[in-house]
């Protein structure tokens, strides 16, 4: 018999691993690689002041890959989220923003999002189909042309 069903909310809750490895996917290879800002009157960078108007943009790649932030950071840890190390849903990641402009829908992305891969993994194997993809870096991330081909096999539940 298949596995039973739960709300997005039991899901999300039940399911931090899950959610770790969204993180984790992220911090490794974030959508949004920089997020230009503006310095307000009286903001500073490690102790300097900046002056008001200043462009300031944090490069989340070299972020993501900082061992002073992420301990082993070519590693793929994603209990590292759950061991608290790095705030509630990745919030040193600021992968959605943070502050007043945090993005309104980021709620609603991780739940998609753990909604989607556990839908995904409770119905499918997931194996690779073609050629690891070459990665790029433009205002978004994203797989170069070749795309990132991915085979779903599905699960036969009752047997093994």
């Amino acid at each position: 018999a298949a596995p039973p069903r739960r709300s997005l909310g039991e899901l999300e809750s039940s399911c931090p691993l899950l959610l770790g490895c969204v993180y984790e996917a992220l911090r490794l290879f974030p959508t949004v690689p920089t997020t230009p800002h503006i310095a307000p009157r009286g903001a500073q960078l490690h102790g300097l002041p900046l002056p008001e108007g200043c462009p300031v943009s944090p490069n989340k790649v070299a972020l993501g890959l900082d061992p002073n932030l992420f301990p082993q950071p070519h590693a793929f840890d994603p209990e590292r989220y759950a061991r608290g190390e790095h705030g509630p849903h990745g919030a040193a990641l600021a992968t959605f923003g943070a502050g007043p402009r945090i993005c309104v829908g980021l709620r609603l992305a991780e739940t998609e999002l753990c909604a989607l891969l556990a839908l995904l993994l409770r119905r499918f194997e997931i194996e690779p189909a073609g050629p690891a993809p070459r990665e790029w870096c433009a205002v978004t991330n994203s797989p170069r042309q070749s795309g990132l081909s991915l085979r779903l096999v599905p699960r036969e539940w009752g047997k093994g």
